[in-house]
C-alpha cells in the first residue's frame, strides 16, 4: 500500500480514530492496531533532556564529533473539545547559530525561549502561535552577531549578509520556524492522529516541506510497530525514509542561489553527485496518556561531490525526565 500522508489524510484519520478507540476500549482482546490519542489535562507538566549530535566525515575520517544538550519543559495551558494548547519552554539552541565561543556569553540573554502552539484534540500538531515573536527573535540574535563578526566593516558584512541569507528567509515564516527552529515538536507530535497497525508496516509517500521555499520534498516511507505491550500501554514505533535525490538536490541549489555563492559553479558540481539521505527514527511512548519516554531521530547524509566523498550524521534524542 502507497499513500501520501498528507495533513488532509491525518485530519480524517484523526476524525475516525474516536470511533476506533471506542471499539478497542471495548474489545479488549483485539490486538491488532495501536491508536495515538492525547489524554492530557490542564496543568500536565513534563521535563524532557534533548540532546543534538553532529558527526562530519570527510574521505572517511571523522572530522567532527559535537553535540550539547539541553532541558526542555511540556506543559498544557488550555484544553477545549476540540484542541489544546500547550507551552514549550526550551534552552535556545546558540550552537545551531555557530556562534564563536568568544561571544556566547554575551548572546547567553536569549537563551530561553517560550513557544505556544496548538494540537488537535487527538494531539496532532496545528501551528504556532506565537511564531512571529520567535521569528523577530532569531533576526535580533543574527542582526547582532552579524555586527559583531564584520565589526565595522563593509565587505565583511556583505559577505555575512549573503551567507545568512537562506536562515533569515527560513525565519521570516510560520514554516520555517516549524521545521528549522522547532524540529523536536515536529517529533514529538508525529504519531498523534493515527491509529498504527500491530501487524503490517504503513507505506507511503510523504511530503517535507522546504524550508528555504519551492516544493516540498518527497520522501519513500514506511512506519511500523517494533514492539508493543497492551497492558502497560507502551509501544515502539520505528519510521524509515529516504529522501528523493533530485528533490533534494534542487533545495540544496536553491540554498546556494539564496546565498550567492557561486551558484552556477555548484549547479554544475551537483548535476553528477551522489546524494543519499536515509531517516531512521523510534518512538517509544505511553501511548496512554500519550507522552514519549524517548525518541531518537537519526539522519544519514551520504554526499559524494566533485570527487570529493563526504558523511554527515544528525541524531536528535528527546528523553522523559520527569
Amino acid at each position: 500500500m502507497s499513500l501520501n500522508l498528507s495533513q488532509k489524510m491525518k485530519n480524517l484519520l484523526a476524525s475516525l480514530l474516536f470511533l476506533f478507540s471506542y471499539f478497542n476500549c471495548h474489545s479488549q482482546e483485539d490486538n491488532s492496531s495501536v491508536p495515538f490519542v492525547s489524554y492530557w489535562g490542564m496543568g500536565d507538566s513534563y521535563d524532557f533532556q534533548i540532546t543534538k549530535i553532529k558527526q562530519k566525515w570527510k574521505e572517511g575520517v571523522l572530522e567532527n564529533n559535537d553535540s550539547n544538550s539541553y532541558r526542555a519543559n511540556f506543559l498544557v495551558i488550555d484544553s477545549t473539545d476540540v484542541s489544546y494548547k500547550i507551552k514549550w519552554t526550551y534552552q535556545t539552541n546558540l550552537d545551531k547559530l555557530n556562534i564563536p565561543a568568544n561571544l556566547i556569553e554575551k548572546f547567553s540573554k536569549y537563551k530561553m525561549t517560550e513557544v505556544i502552539y496548538q494540537t488537535s484534540e487527538v494531539g496532532d500538531f496545528l501551528g504556532v502561535e506565537n511564531w512571529k515573536e520567535i521569528s523577530d527573535l532569531m533576526n535580533k540574535i543574527l542582526g547582532e552577531l552579524m555586527n559583531d563578526l564584520a565589526a565595522n566593516d563593509d565587505s565583511k558584512m556583505k559577505v555575512l549578509k549573503s551567507t545568512f541569507k537562506p536562515l533569515l528567509s527560513a525565519y521570516s515564516s510560520r514554516e520555517g520556524i516549524e521545521q528549522l527552529i522547532l524540529a523536536e515538536l515536529q517529533l514529538f507530535h508525529f504519531p498523534f492522529g493515527i491509529e498504527f497497525s500491530t501487524k503490517e508496516p504503513l507505506i507511503y509517500e510523504d511530503q517535507l516541506p522546504n524550508m528555504f521555499g519551492g516544493k516540498p520534498i518527497r520522501g519513500d516511507a514506511k512506519i511500523y510497530i517494533d514492539s508493543v505491550d497492551f497492558d502497560n500501554a507502551y509501544c515502539v514505533l520505528v519510521q524509515e525514509m529516504s529522501l528523493n535525490p533530485e528533490d533534494t538536490k534542487k533545495m540544496i541549489l536553491n540554498f546556494f542561489k539564496k546565498a550567492k555563492l557561486n551558484h552556477r559553479e555548484m549547479k554544475r558540481a551537483m548535476k553528477n553527485a551522489l546524494i543519499d539521505i536515509r531517516d531512521y527514527n523510534t518512538f517509544a511512548y505511553l501511548y496512554y496518556p500519550g507522552i514519549p519516554l524517548k525518541i531518537e531521530s537519526k539522519r544519514e547524509t551520504i554526499l559524494n561531490i566533485d570527487k570529493t566523498k563526504g558523511k554527515r550524521v544528525d541524531i536528535t534524542r528527546i528523553e522523559l525526565i520527569n
